[in-house]
């Protein structure tokens, strides 16, 4: 899979972000300030509904041609640090940690189960990391993916959970 490539402009970004499901880079433009404004919410993500505009017709297969969604992960730094590729509205749970079945291991889907406001963080309820983190426990990526996006080890990821979950704001499904 090649690596997400993004350009940076005054006023915005250009990043190219592998799509499972095409099997080739999409490109997107987004403005700085909706990063900016998405960023105040611990991290931005962007929707990007498309479709392969040359699926390969001989194989049967290759349901790029129909419309899908990728959803791109962008820190404050304006890089890339995740894609998520899915059909519908959002990823089913056979989707979510595919990989991790195929393997015979557990998955781990952390998942906010109660809502907090920024304000949390200037209250001193929660630092920037962790807001940043329950951001991306849509219920829609594994521990290990929420690590990645989030540019945080696996271990300290851990951890966050654990005191999350003490707090009462995020819960862990496991699935195998």
């Amino acid at each position: 899979m090649p690596e997400n490539k993004v350009k940076k402009y005054f006023s915005l970004i250009e990043a190219w972000a592998w799509c499972d499901i095409c099997e080739d880079m999409v490109a997107l433009r987004v403005d700085k300030k909706e990063i900016i404004d998405g960023l105040k919410m611990g991290i931005y993500t962007k929707e990007f509904k498309h479709s392969n505009q040359i699926p390969d017709p001989e194989d049967l297969d290759d349901l790029s041609g129909q419309e899908h969604t990728i959803y791109v992960y962008i820190n404050d730094s304006f890089d890339v640090t995740g894609v998520k590729s899915f059909f519908g509205e959002s990823p089913t749970t056979e989707e979510i940690g595919a990989e991790a079945i195929q393997e015979g291991t557990e998955i781990r889907i952390p998942i906010v189960v109660k809502d907090i406001s920024p304000m949390a963080v200037q209250l001193g309820m929660l630092n920037k990391e962790q807001f940043k983190v329950l951001k991306i426990c849509d219920g829609m990526n594994t521990i290990e993916q929420v690590a990645e996006i989030a540019q945080i080890s696996t271990d300290e990821i851990e951890k966050m959970m654990e005191e999350l979950r003490k707090k009462g704001l995020v819960k862990v499904i496991k699935r195998t």
